[in-house]
């Protein structure tokens, strides 16, 4: 006796709570990678700045002129620093910020699918009960039937 099939009455909902749940999880990763990609640019930066700090000191020992345009390097070099670690920082905002949200999204989530998971135990329940009632029933006519044969000889 084939029972009638399970059937999620929150389906579309849980499969739009999933939708939701990877385009966060999708943001993280892009927040992530942003922010892998500041991060270098960041080290890029600093390395700059020390290479014109080294050109400023090597300028001291030599000609005024350059001394001039080694520090005007050195003051750009520093702003390049300070603009990209702001955006570091702003980076690993957006990175916590997508954290959240994934968890969020993941928590709403997962709040439906054990909702799915106890109306299916709930219904295989009921699927077995209304089996092992057919079954027994089945029975019961088996053994009155043969009951009847029985007297009648």
């Amino acid at each position: 006796m084939p029972g009638k099939k399970f059937r999620f009455s929150l389906q579309k909902v849980l499969e739009l709570r999933q939708h939701e749940t990877e385009k966060a999880r999708q943001a993280l990763a892009d927040a992530e990678r942003a922010l892998e990609q500041k991060e270098d640019a960041l080290e890029q930066a600093e390395a700059h700045l020390a290479e014109c700090r080294r050109r400023v000191d090597e300028a001291r020992r030599q000609d005024p002129a350059r001394i001039q345009q080694a520090d005007a390097f050195r003051q750009e070099a520093r702003q390049t620093v300070e603009e990209t670690r702001d955006a570091v920082k702003a980076c690993r905002e957006r990175v916590e910020q997508a954290r959240a949200e994934l968890r969020e999204r993941r928590r709403a989530e997962e709040a439906l699918e054990e909702l799915r998971n106890q109306e299916r135990d709930q219904h295989d329940r009921e699927q077995k009960k209304a089996s092992e009632a057919f079954f027994d029933e089945q029975a019961t006519l088996r053994h009155d039937r043969t009951d009847e044969a029985l007297s009648l000889l």
